[in-house]
């Protein structure tokens, strides 16, 4: 039975992301994370929900893992498209269903709004990440290693 919750996210989560966030900065080895900057780009998603959404999972009111998914028109794909863009779950808590339940949570609300595909990338040396995508249906594409999943 899962401790864990996953629902939207919202304005008072704001001050609990950044912890995670920068973690996951940190994992992918990416530069430069401004918690000043993260807040004003969370904010706008909030406010702007055509942007993408943001979920979170939750266990005894403690943030374990977030999923943000921003969205696109593809001319290629015959509609909106959208894109994992961050997905993090505390490494304490990996292995315990989070990060599936993260992206059921996103995949089911956007087949609801009629997206028709849902992609991500993931580092070529990430075994785990990518064992765990295949496992819940991404498919790769050609050399790039762009997994996505069909409606």
């Amino acid at each position: 039975m899962p401790t864990h919750q996953v629902r939207p996210f919202m304005a008072k989560d704001l001050p609990k992301i950044f912890k995670l966030a920068q973690a996951y900065w940190k994992f992918e080895k990416l530069p430069g994370f401004s918690p000043n900057a993260y807040k004003k780009l969370v904010t706008k998603i909030l406010k702007t929900p055509a942007l993408g959404k943001i979920w979170v999972a939750v266990e005894r009111d403690q943030l374990i893992g977030y999923l943000v998914v921003v969205f696109l028109m593809s001319l290629e794909y015959g509609g909106i498209s959208s894109e994992v863009d961050e997905l993090y779950v505390e490494s304490s808590k990996r292995g315990r269903g989070v990060g599936e339940a993260l992206l059921t949570a996103a995949w089911q609300k956007m087949y609801e709004k009629r997206v028709v595909r849902i992609s991500l990338r993931v580092g070529k040396s990430n075994k785990k990440g990518i064992r765990f995508y295949r496992k819940i249906g991404f498919l790769e594409r050609n050399e790039f290693l762009v997994m996505d999943r069909k409606r």
